[in-house]
């Protein structure tokens, strides 16, 4: 293939280690951002009785920073204990599940052998079916516990583990039960109390923690909260994963397309692992060899980024501009024209609407048609795809889709988030930028659309 010196198994066990759009990181080594949360996080696991509450916005990093902490601090001689919340999922159960694997016991457990190949499956309430095994297996489920069983059951199973242990309670807001959340955050204080060695991480989306003390305000000091911060990566950052996984694979990344993946990212890892991947796979399978990677090779990858973003996002997306619909499709896009997360509506109109419509040379809607669009993009027939908080000013109602409507403009050959974050510009940038006749600092209106060719005002 096309990049020197690797072989393919090489390539793709570099791609598994630094490039991960999907799957959480579980190691410091790869983990970019988080050394202020990782730290206070280290001080509170080290200050008895106290637990942690990572929340912030999807796509943020939550489980990646709490996995790679149970496994920095969980014992060795053990792997850390992971959970997640779901529609289905109660306080007995995953308590249940906590204490099972804090034993090394799993929940399904061989009752009897049989020398049939189609047997009879039992999974608590699911019923049974034939499956191709050799034996009956069963889940045990004990009745709903109280909050008093709950705490002796995971002081028993934490003496069997011995040493303290971490736990990750992943994707907290999706547990249903009201009355569930309470019997958590009562279980913290037991917890602590009872100087049980177990530390229990939660992972929740935005007002998650609320949600959690509902009830129980005193479950406060003995939580230690980690927000993460919108936008979770500064640009410096969103170049460090960039840059680290080039030089692994020898390889440079043209420093416009470098500055553009940081730019329409948004700061999300999940968008610059995403690009990142679909831009190294496609200089291995160039047919020649490559050592930096151009601006057509960034537009190739944006356009199977695009492909690859969950199908959840592209929907909301559809719904919103309901397949670009009355010009819905550039008002979105206008929205999305910058790093400031709330935005007034007459300053996108004039700052970012017209230079879109320009750049599609086609004519804008009158500002009271604009509006008016705006307005729609918050009601419930469009999504509900934006949200406002006072009269005038318009945001995302999910900061994550704002990385994808970006996503979507680049693929269109329109540029935006041209404004660049106030943060020192590393030499090879501002070299190389100045060598390709684009100056970041710039004003944005000098750096004209995709579509008109690069670098030309």
């Amino acid at each position: 293939m096309a990049i020197k010196g690797l072989d393919k198994q090489e390539f793709e066990e570099i791609m598994r280690t630094y490039v991960r759009p999907s799957d959480p990181i579980d190691s410091y080594e790869h983990l970019v951002g988080r050394a202020k949360q990782r730290d206070s996080i280290e001080e509170a696991i080290n200050s008895p009785g106290k637990h942690i509450f990572i929340y912030g916005d999807r796509g943020a990093g939550k489980t990646s920073l709490a996995q790679t902490i149970a496994h920095e601090h969980n014992p060795s001689a053990s792997a850390p204990v992971l959970v997640a919340c779901g529609q289905k999922t109660t306080f007995s159960s995953i308590v249940q599940d906590i204490a099972g694997q804090l034993v090394g016991r799993s929940r399904y457990v061989t009752t009897e052998k049989s020398r049939s190949m189609g047997v009879n499956l039992t999974v608590g309430t699911f019923g049974s079916a034939n499956a191709n095994m050799t034996s009956k297996v069963t889940e045990r489920v004990l009745d709903a516990i109280d909050l008093n069983a709950a705490t002796a059951l995971l002081q028993e199973a934490a003496v069997h583990r011995g040493g303290r242990s971490l736990v990750v309670v992943d994707e907290f807001e999706n547990l249903p039960s009201d009355e569930d959340r309470q019997l958590f955050a009562e279980l913290i204080k037991q917890l602590s109390d009872r100087k049980v060695q177990v530390t229990l991480v939660f992972c929740g989306i935005g007002k998650s923690l609320d949600d959690l003390l509902q009830g129980h305000a005193s479950s406060h000091r003995y939580l230690h909260e980690v927000r993460l911060p919108t936008p979770p990566l500064n640009i410096g950052q969103r170049w460090e994963i960039i840059d680290t996984t080039a030089a692994k694979l020898g390889l440079t990344v043209n420093a416009d397309s470098r500055l553009r993946i940081a730019q329409v990212s948004d700061g999300f890892p999940h968008y610059v692992h995403l690009i990142c991947e679909k831009l190294f796979w496609l200089a291995y399978r160039d047919e020649e060899d490559v050592d930096e990677l151009t601006p057509a090779h960034y537009m190739d990858a944006v356009q199977n980024a695009l492909i690859n973003v969950e199908a959840r996002l592209r929907n909301a997306y559809d719904k919103a501009v309901k397949k670009d619909l009355d010009q819905y499709q550039e008002v979105l896009w206008a929205v999305a024209d910058h790093y400031e997360l709330e935005r007034n509506t007459q300053s996108i109109y004039s700052n970012s609407y017209e230079r879109i419509m320009n750049d599609r040379e086609r004519v804008p809607l009158t500002q009271s048609t604009f509006t008016a669009r705006i307005n729609a993009l918050k009601g419930k027939s469009h999504g509900s795809i934006l949200t406002s908080e006072r009269r005038g000013w318009v945001m995302f109602s999910e900061n994550l889709i704002r990385g994808y409507v970006r996503l979507v403009a680049e693929g269109g050959g329109i540029r935006l988030a041209l404004e660049h974050e106030p943060a020192p510009q590393p030499k090879a940038l501002t070299v190389g930028s100045h060598r390709r006749g684009i100056d970041p600092a710039a004003p944005r209106r000098n750096y004209g659309s995709w579509g008109k060719g690069l670098g030309k005002s």
